[in-house]
């Protein structure tokens, strides 16, 4: 789980996240986006849309910055700073706070950070990643397709994760759809399948036990 003094700017992050897709709009549709985010927070937001390409979200719990090349600054209430950079063109993301670290983006590989206890998904196709780390915490999510039978590869990493000493904690299966959770001392392990109406889909998250 997220720190939680990280998780409030990160909230900030997913709304402004939102206002950049609006970055080209005139001054006129900067307030309709304002009272849009404004809905969503429940608070009273100030936004301005810099004719750069530029973003400037202020809340009561905080703000934030993006310049024109992305790079990023959001605050708290309580004046914590988190820095990093959001890429436009291939949508990832990275941050750094006092308190943790959280990127995400498209890539085909499993992250450097990827706990070696934990076995490789062999059979699935990652089309993306997510890391959120902290002294005391780590989570990490890949997503990715399944060629051939979902069932199977769910099959075949449960039992590669029984063989590193997971057990299984639950099953669920419907329409489709599989949903395994197993852990160790030290991680719980989901993995979720979704079968073809998601173009077998599926989605592997690792969290550390607290």
């Amino acid at each position: 789980m997220q720190p939680r003094t990280a998780r409030r700017p990160l909230i900030v992050l997913g709304l402004a996240g939102f206002a950049l897709t609006f970055t080209a709009c005139e001054s006129a549709g900067e307030a309709g986006l304002e009272k849009l985010i404004e809905s969503e927070s429940g608070g009273d937001v100030d936004l301005d849309l810099n004719g750069d390409g530029g973003i400037s979200v202020q809340t009561e719990d905080g703000g934030m910055s993006v310049d024109e090349d992305g790079n990023l600054v959001i605050t708290d209430a309580d004046g914590s700073v988190v820095t990093g950079n959001i890429d436009a063109e291939t949508g990832e993301v990275a941050i750094e706070s006092e308190d943790g670290s959280f990127s995400s983006g498209s890539t085909t590989e499993l992250p450097d950070e990827w706990p070696g206890e934990i076995p490789e998904p062999d059979g699935l196709a990652i089309t993306s990643a997510t890391v959120i780390g902290s002294d005391t915490e780590q989570a990490f999510t890949v997503i990715g397709t399944v060629a051939g039978d979902g069932a199977g590869f769910v099959g075949s990493f449960a039992g590669a994760l029984e063989d590193a000493g997971f057990n299984e904690d639950s099953t669920f299966t419907s329409d489709g759809t599989i949903n395994n959770v197993y852990s160790n001392a030290s991680w719980t392990v989901s993995v979720a399948y979704y079968g073809e109406q998601t173009d077998n889909q599926a989605t592997i998250s690792v969290f550390t036990n607290s």
